[in-house]
């Protein structure tokens, strides 16, 4: 494997003219009456799973930045998102609630508005809020620009009306699929920000969401020796090709794209350290709360699978969750209980001491050190569900035989996991049991063997699903305009 020394700063200073970081911005952060209150800063970083980052245990050093700030905060060792793809992910997230009970997944593909979000809940507590992301299932076609006065999605196919949108915002010189770009729209909006108010920021971060479009060194720094970056690029990406079979990938093939993956988020990383160090440069950083997580994690040859639709094994629900924000969480701290990243709008409420009567339907708690140890405030499991699906496929591929999927097209699924154990029932075909301490990786579906804990778990499952009121399925379909289409088919997502 080649080796590579990290940049001595982040690689987003050395592009283009902006040679440092962005101009300094008043010592406001921490001053005036409203601003008493904390800034809020939510990342989220695409396709991103927890087991490829150097501070979650990772062999390669692939986030040597982000685990420097989880050494200044909290980092959560057992989160897990309750959806394997973006929609239902972010949903979740806003809402504070499982995919079956806000309603916004591939049999539905838009949020209602019965729940509040945590923009919302925001907004009419005195915070600015705004959104910054390129990934077009976050957008108001979806529902999920609900209570965001200021909303920018920078579509990587559309740059020019993404600069439109964003006037005196940014200087546009994009190397990657968004990342730069999301960078330079997130330091110019705080750069300009007049602090009257504490701000709610959420950042959808592209990470290593497939295409790899990566820059020097990241675009090479984990191949495999004699691989160039040129020759890494034409291993397949597309996973509906995997999945219809219209191309093999071997082992290799795999290697390689593991290879490139761990590159993107080396590189993400260093993004999100830019924007860090901006913020501590400038006084803002302590008297803001700091979140990374992500929405889901991806798999690459995993069980044989590629992407991230269909399953609900680790690869695809354990995300990376760090919280900074000195006084409340304990610098370097980890917590090994299992939390959701559903909690995190419990958490924003009770560190701002927010009491809504509307927020009755959210289903996650305040995360550790907040939930005051009681018993009732913890998850004593967790929850992931995936919907009726074959995304793009049959628009794909009309003439090819794809019945060998329609195990994933006419199924639910809903993953139960306790500190020890994880059921991934099926609603029409074989469950799947795992004992995650003997077996992480989930090789062994030991459901035969441990039908008494099987049916146990599978008995709590019909205890969740009663304990709250579920979603209607509409049905409802987004039609998005051409470009939107075009930028989607490019993530995988349509045919």
């Amino acid at each position: 494997m080649k080796m590579y020394k990290y940049p001595a700063q982040p690689l987003i200073y050395l592009m283009g003219k902006d040679r440092g970081p962005a101009g300094q911005v008043e010592e406001r952060g921490q001053t005036g009456r409203e601003s008493r209150r904390p800034n809020i800063i939510l990342i989220v970083i695409d396709a991103a799973r927890a087991d490829h980052f150097s501070c979650y245990g990772y062999r390669r050093k692939t986030t040597p930045y982000i685990d420097q700030i989880a050494g200044e905060g909290v980092l959560y060792k057992n989160a897990i998102s309750p959806a394997g793809w973006t929609l239902p992910a972010h949903a979740s997230i806003f809402t504070g609630a499982y995919p079956s009970r806000h309603g916004a997944h591939s049999e539905s593909l838009f949020l209602p508005d019965e729940l509040p979000t945590l923009s919302e809940v925001l907004d009419r507590n005195g915070y600015t809020t705004c959104a910054i992301c390129r990934n077009e299932w976050v957008t108001d076609a979806t529902g999920l620009s609900r209570g965001f006065k200021e909303f920018y999605n920078l579509r990587y196919s559309k740059l020019k009306t993404a600069v439109k949108r964003l006037p005196e915002l940014i200087k546009l010189k994009c190397l990657d699929t968004g990342g730069y770009l999301t960078n330079k729209a997130v330091i110019n909006w705080i750069k300009r920000y007049d602090f009257k108010s504490p701000f709610f920021l959420f950042i959808h971060a592209p990470g290593p969401h497939f295409p790899y479009l990566i820059p020097a060194p990241y675009n090479s720094m984990f191949l495999p020796e004699g691989i160039s970056y040129r020759q890494a690029k034409k291993v397949n990406q597309d996973s509906k090709k995997f999945y219809a079979g219209v191309v093999r990938m071997d082992e290799n093939d795999f290697r390689i794209s593991k290879s490139l993956y761990d590159g993107a988020l080396a590189y993400q990383d260093s993004l999100i350290w830019e924007i860090y160090e901006f913020l501590k440069k400038n006084n803002i950083l302590d008297n803001t709360v700091f979140i990374i997580t992500s929405d889901h994690g991806e798999s690459l040859g995993d069980h044989n699978h590629l992407g991230h639709y269909y399953i609900l094994y680790e690869t695809l629900i354990k995300v990376p969750l760090i919280v900074r924000y000195p006084g409340i969480f304990k610098p370097g701290s980890v917590v090994e209980q299992q939390v959701q990243t559903l909690d995190i709008f419990p958490t924003i409420l009770k560190i701002l001491d927010i009491d809504d009567r509307d927020l009755k339907d959210i289903q996650g708690y305040p995360l550790p050190p907040l939930n005051d140890g009681e018993r009732d405030k913890i998850h004593t499991f967790t929850f992931a569900e995936r919907f009726k699906d074959l995304i793009g496929l049959k628009e794909s591929f009309p003439d090819i035989d794809l019945s060998h999927l329609k195990k994933f097209e006419d199924d639910r699924k809903t993953a139960i996991r306790s500190d020890r154990y994880k059921l991934i029932y099926s609603q029409n075909y074989k469950s799947e049991l795992y004992d995650l301490v003997n077996d992480p990786d989930e090789n062994d579906n030991i459901i035969e063997k441990k039908t008494e804990i099987a049916e146990n778990l599978q008995r709590e499952i019909e205890k969740w699903r009663r304990s709250f009121k579920q979603a209607k399925i509409s049905g409802m379909q987004i039609r998005f305009d051409e470009d939107v289409k075009k930028r989607l088919k490019a993530l995988g997502y349509l045919g």
